[in-house]
């Protein structure tokens, strides 16, 4: 009975230890990269191994050592224990600490297992630091590498003679210790362990020198004046003493000169206080800080050009425009690519529109919005796409069960799409992508719309069971069973693997379900960001996937980074000065098919995980090219190049220090708190699609403006593409120092004091309705900018009303104009129907005087028009809340054309019974010019 308990005893532990490698087993066999999984387990098994055995060896050794006793005649010092005795009552708790140090040396070196691979697989950068002389890969592959093992070294021998030390101790009887009269045996001991030491923190010195170029104390990151002269020597010498010092102690086991070994302990100790502490923060105080440009100028220009490397700043094209005059008439028409490139529709406000409009039950959602282009009608366009992802705590608390939440509602469906630039006449969305079933056409064609695989956080669900599953809309959608075999799902065909998939998911129901079967399929790790982690640990994921429809299939586009915080001398930015787009990474939206694509951005670090994981990556132009025509600049990638950029586009040390020229990202102000309150923030990288400034050839990438440190007009703006291998190209367009362009603060504050623009949006902001303002773009035309702002409507007397495009508003260097739709207000620029803009851009924001109007009897008919057609429709509609805005509207529009004409402007008189009751304000006289 005893035997039979516990030999269940050792199956059911032997279960639930063993239960995550099983199903880690057969997931990474599914997905395909079984390999990686293998080489990861042997190196962490090696590095255990090695590190476990070689610290417990050692460890084992010296405390062996001191048990023994093999001096004849025995030495009377050594205490009345008997060895034979004392090893019988002290080896199980030696050997018990043997055991713990097998193990904890063994962990801490497996967790390692990176650092030793990179070690020994690591390259070349071809750039060497300029202080050692050195290649930047010695201080990114060995250095961890050696500094992991001093460490650790370190840590064993200091237990080491912890241990050792207290044996002897034993030994002599409670004695104590007296130098001067230990046995010679005991004395040598005890002063090789400490010379062992003493070399290891002499070693530590040497690296701590390495490490220097990773430093932050100076005036920049990296070695500074006082770290190269006084700190790299100080600890050199302390490495030399340390040396010299464990050759002493040596040496004093034979010759017994205690007055030696003082003398190196002291200089040793010496050395580190003075050299150490006080004379660094004194060549700091009277020889840097009194002449600081002079003694860190070589130091900066390291700085500079290692940070500029580290971020692949080098190859940054800097071109100059003008920022004078107005865009064309052709630059502005529909034709154009401007037209196309003007983003109406705020990714936050169509997130939320994309919810209340085409989400049709609760149980969906669209966590995300991306923008992307697809060729629509012979011609390529921007568009916003977003998954329509389950939820499934959307569901209703009397359907929250486990079968619905695991066998039932286990996917998403489809996604919507919609043309940046376009809006209905009730100012929603056009959706080219909208349905359920989906409806879209050509390149927009899904014909699996199935999503198992997203951004939504989910947990585990089962196809192919007993339940029928929900696809789409219940009893509206046709559903059928799961085709094929998705990658990374653990197939139940027999008990054990459903017993180790319960003990591994914690839940007792997979196991005596009724509704699995041995055709079921267990999807693990549904999130696509989760799914890339667990089978490539080693990159850095964007935040920011995105979704492409291709050969009737959603896939999903994950950006994947190197990085290290060890480059020399590089100034990091979140943690990291080295930052390399290494990997393109693609996850089938059904079948959970995850591909590694090597782009063809030179990286040694990528190359190393190449050489390491030898079946990992593929080439990037394997890629389906349905799929590589959406692949694109990462915004990971541009945010932290355009924030180093801001600083280290200055190369002159002297122009560095003294903060000349130094840029930052413009900031743009955003409303917080359903519009009670806005705040500054810096404005985020938009992609656009066109013709760079100087180039033929429209292209897709990122562009983000730049204004000069504490000042708000625009000094440049970068921009950046790739092309066919996923290389980054960044180019930046600078404007001369002394031209006035507006800054996007600047022209917030253009916008707010145009009278038309305020009493409109004052009226329109009130009666159950709030104006909301979107993302103010900077869009390149020419040798200038076009600023573009949308304003939406939002009802807030009732729930769940989508939010409206109400205007659009665009600011040239001379003109701002708002209209109801994109076409009448570059209509209107190019006609110069605008109000002009007068204010300087060298001007703060909150100082500029109201601009002078210039007069438009024939607009401001046209847009009375457009109004009150627009207020039909809504009324045609039963749309009350939008009805009374536009009634306000009109208005206020014929008060201003009154103005105009100069006609009194009439009462308005009470609404009728049969109308609805729109209350009237009075339009704020417009300031003298």
């Amino acid at each position: 009975m005893i035997i039979t308990a516990a030999i269940i005893a050792v199956l059911i532990i032997t279960l639930f230890t063993t239960a995550n490698f099983w199903i880690n087993w057969w997931w990474f066999g599914s997905v395909g990269y079984r390999s990686a999984l293998v080489t990861r387990y042997i190196a962490s098994a090696i590095a255990f191994l090695l590190g476990g055995v070689i610290a417990a060896w050692f460890f084992w050794a010296n405390w062996s050592y001191a048990l023994r006793d093999r001096s004849r005649p025995r030495d009377p010092r050594l205490g009345t224990h008997r060895p034979t005795a004392l090893r019988r009552i002290g080896a199980v708790p030696l050997w018990m600490v043997t055991g713990l140090v097998f193990l904890i040396a063994g962990i801490a070196a497996a967790d390692r297992w990176r650092i030793w691979l990179l070690f020994l697989r690591g390259g070349e950068f071809g750039l060497q630091d300029p202080i050692f002389d050195r290649d930047a890969g010695f201080y990114i592959f060995t250095v961890p590498a050696l500094v992991a093992l001093q460490r650790g070294a370190i840590t064993v021998m200091l237990v080491t003679v912890a241990v050792v030390a207290v044996v002897y101790v034993i030994r002599l009887g409670g004695r104590g210790f007296n130098v001067r009269q230990l046995p010679q045996r005991v004395r040598t001991h005890i002063l090789a362990l400490g010379g062992g030491l003493l070399l290891l923190l002499g070693f530590g010195y040497i690296l701590a020198n390495y490490r220097l170029l990773s430093s932050s104390e100076g005036v920049v990151y990296g070695l500074g004046y006082t770290e190269a002269n006084v700190v790299r020597w100080t600890n050199y010498a302390l490495a030399a003493i340390s040396i010299a010092t464990a050759a002493l102690l040596l040496l004093n086991a034979v010759v017994r000169r205690l007055r030696w070994l003082l003398i190196a302990l002291g200089a040793w100790a010496i050395t580190a206080v003075v050299l150490g502490g006080l004379v660094p923060s004194i060549v700091q105080q009277t020889i840097v800080e009194p002449n600081e440009l002079s003694r860190e100028r070589p130091f900066i220009a390291y700085n500079i050009a290692m940070t500029r490397a580290a971020f692949d700043l080098e190859g940054a094209e800097v071109r100059t425009l003008s920022g004078e005059g107005e865009p064309t008439p052709a630059e502005l028409s529909p034709e154009s690519p401007t037209f196309d490139n003007i983003r109406l529709w705020d990714y936050r406000v169509i997130r939320q529109t994309f919810q209340q409009l085409r989400s049709f039950v609760p149980y969906y959602v669209f966590p995300d919005v991306d923008v992307d282009r697809y060729q629509i009608d012979g011609r390529m366009q921007q568009v916003l796409i977003s998954a329509r992802e389950l939820d499934p705590d959307g569901l209703t608390s009397s359907a929250q069960t486990w079968v619905n939440r695991h066998l039932v509602y286990t996917h998403g469906y489809g996604a919507v799409v919609s043309p940046i630039s376009e809006a209905t006449n009730q100012g929603l969305p056009r959706f080219l992508v909208g349905g359920i079933p989906p409806d879209g056409t050509g390149a927009l064609a899904i014909e699996r719309p199935e999503i198992y695989f997203g951004e939504q956080p989910s947990s585990w669900v089962a196809v192919n069971t007993r339940q029928q599953e929900v696809s789409g809309i219940q009893g509206e959608t046709e559903s059928g069973p799961y085709t094929g075999t998705a990658r990374g799902s653990i197939g139940l065909g027999s008990y054990p693997r459903r017993l180790l998939l319960a003990i591994s998911q914690r839940d007792r129901r997979i196991l005596f379900s009724n509704e699995l079967s041995g055709d079921s399929q267990v999807l693990l790790r549904r999130g696509i960001v989760e799914r890339a982690e667990a089978i490539a640990p080693f990159l850095t994921y964007d935040d920011d996937p995105y979704l492409v429809i291709a050969d009737g299939r959603l896939v999903w586009v994950i950006d994947a980074y190197t990085t290290t915080s060890q480059f020399p001398y590089a100034t990091p930015v979140d943690g990291v000065n080295y930052l390399r787009h290494s990997a393109k990474v693609t996850i089938d939206a059904y079948d959970g098919t995850i591909t590694f694509y090597r782009t063809g951005t030179p990286d040694p670090i990528a190359d190393a995980y190449d050489a390491i994981f030898g079946d990992l990556f593929r080439p990037i132009s394997e890629a389906p090219p349905t799929v590589a025509a959406h692949f694109r600049y990462p915004e990971g990638l541009f945010d932290i190049q355009a924030e180093t950029y801001a600083s280290y586009h200055v190369t002159d040390p002297s122009a560095f220090y003294n903060g000349e020229d130094r840029w930052e990202i413009a900031e743009e102000e955003i409303e917080r708190n359903e519009g009670r309150n806005t705040v500054t923030e810096q404005m985020e990288a938009y992609y656009v699609s066109l013709p760079l400034p100087g180039e033929p050839d429209a292209g897709f990438g990122l562009v983000l403006p730049f204004t000069p440190n504490n000042r708000q007009n625009m000094t440049a703006w970068m921009a950046g593409q790739t092309n066919a291998e996923s290389v980054p190209r960044l180019v930046v367009y600078r404007f001369p120092r002394q031209a006035n362009i507006f800054g996007p603060q600047q022209v917030e504050a253009q916008i707010s004091v145009q009278p038309e623009i305020s009493s409109q949006t004052s009226l329109l902001d009130q009666r159950g309705s709030r104006v909301i303002r979107g993302n103010l773009l900077v869009i390149p035309i020419g040798d200038t900018v076009l600023y573009a702002q949308p304003l939406y409507l939002e009802a807030t007397a009732t729930a769940g009303s989508p939010t409206e495009l109400a205007y659009v508003i665009l600011v040239t260097n001379e003109q701002v104009v708002m209209r109801p739709t994109l076409l009448e207000a570059l209509t209107a620029l190019t006609e110069g129907s605008g109000a002009a803009t007068i204010a300087s851009a060298n001007a703060e924001v909150g100082t500029d005087a109201p601009p002078s109007v210039v007069t438009d009897q024939d607009g401001l008919a046209t847009e009375a028009l457009a109004t009150y057609e627009r207020a039909q429709e809504a009324l045609a509609r039963g749309d009350w809340t939008r009805y009374g805005a536009e009634q306000e509207a009109l208005e206020a529009i014929l008060r201003q054309l009154a103005r105009e004409i100069g006609t009194p402007a009439a009462e308005v008189p009470a609404d009728s019974d049969d109308e609805p009751a729109i209350e009237t304000q009075p339009a704020e006289e417009t300031p003298a010019a």
